[in-house]
């Protein structure tokens, strides 16, 4: 009975540094990549969080997904963000410079211009690309390198067969949102097209 009351009371004391750690968080796993924080007022918080609410189950699939965010300033000079979900490892051919951890989540922080488009990346993408596999880990699924489908389909009344397999497009923005900043704290959320 000594013994259980001796560890009863040391228990605590040993896990004390763990619950620390845990509270303070945990660095990145490389440092080719910033971390950023996002989330900088009330405004910006509830923003990915009803994002991320969104894209679960809608775009996010088998528990893969990533939020990628083009911040530029409009011709206004106002801050914009442009959120878009993403399941795929495409961030890999123009790997951002900056990411933030929301909520256990994954955001890549790309540079854009006034037109939404992503600005390149600046230092080494092969460096770059190794640290963001660690920080995403299995958040995304990895393309094909065979970008052709095979098929077997012959066309009707020519016999000739079909070049390649089957492609489904869909139409839309994607799960997209603009968000634009104004300078008295207020905001507005748009679909872009």
């Amino acid at each position: 009975m000594k013994y259980f009351i001796a560890w009863y009371y040391l228990l605590p004391l040993g896990l004390a540094p763990h619950f620390a750690q845990a509270q303070a968080g945990y660095p990145p796993p490389c440092d080719q990549i910033k971390q950023v924080k996002l989330d900088t007022d009330q405004n910006k918080r509830l923003i990915l969080i009803n994002f991320m609410r969104n894209c679960v189950g809608k775009y996010w699939l088998n528990d893969k997904g990533i939020v990628l965010l083009r911040e530029y300033q409009n011709e206004q000079g106002k801050l914009c963000w442009l959120l878009l979900p993403s399941i795929d490892d495409s961030y890999k051919d123009n790997p951002p410079n900056r990411f933030a951890s929301f909520e256990g989540d994954i955001i890549l922080v790309f540079d854009a211009d006034s037109n939404r488009n992503v600005k390149p990346t600046i230092g080494d993408k092969t460096l770059l690309n190794q640290c963001l596999e660690q920080i995403i880990g299995d958040r995304v699924y990895t393309r094909p390198v065979i970008k052709g489908r095979w098929t077997d389909m012959v066309l009707p009344f020519t016999d000739r067969k079909m070049k390649e397999g089957a492609h489904r497009h869909a139409l839309g923005n994607g799960g997209s949102l603009l968000i634009i900043f104004n300078s008295d704290g207020s905001y507005e959320k748009l679909l872009p097209v």
